[in-house]
């Protein structure tokens, strides 16, 4: 990859996490899911999307409103299609009529397909 293609590609890993938030914070299961490869792994014995869904509306529905600030992102590129990240996010989670505060560390994995 030349700069210009590596600065591309930086970006759209860091559009990936702030896409992953505000679908999150939304409730857009669908935008959420399509984030991900369409083989992702739920789990140790479930893959794809749909299952994918199925996981998050669980999780979802647990809890109220969620605010999930991205932070820090680190990405080191592997090659033309894949990286690795690690990003920081602060979140505030309503469970049960209080607001929790979070602080999560997400270590991703990336890969471009199509």
């Amino acid at each position: 990859m030349n700069e210009v293609q590596k600065l591309l590609a930086y970006e759209e890993i860091r559009q990936l996490a702030s896409r992953y938030a505000l679908s999150m914070d939304s409730r857009d299961l669908d935008a959420l899911v399509h984030l991900f490869v369409e083989d992702v792994q739920v789990g140790r014995e479930r893959f794809g999307r749909d299952a994918l869904r199925s996981d998050f509306d669980r999780q979802l529905r647990e809890i109220g409103i969620s605010i999930l600030f991205v932070g820090n992102h680190v990405i080191d590129l592997l090659d033309d299609d894949h990286a690795k990240g690690v990003v920081y996010c602060k979140g505030e989670i309503e469970v049960n009529g209080r607001f929790i505060q979070q602080a999560i560390v997400y270590r991703d994995t990336y890969e471009r397909r199509d």
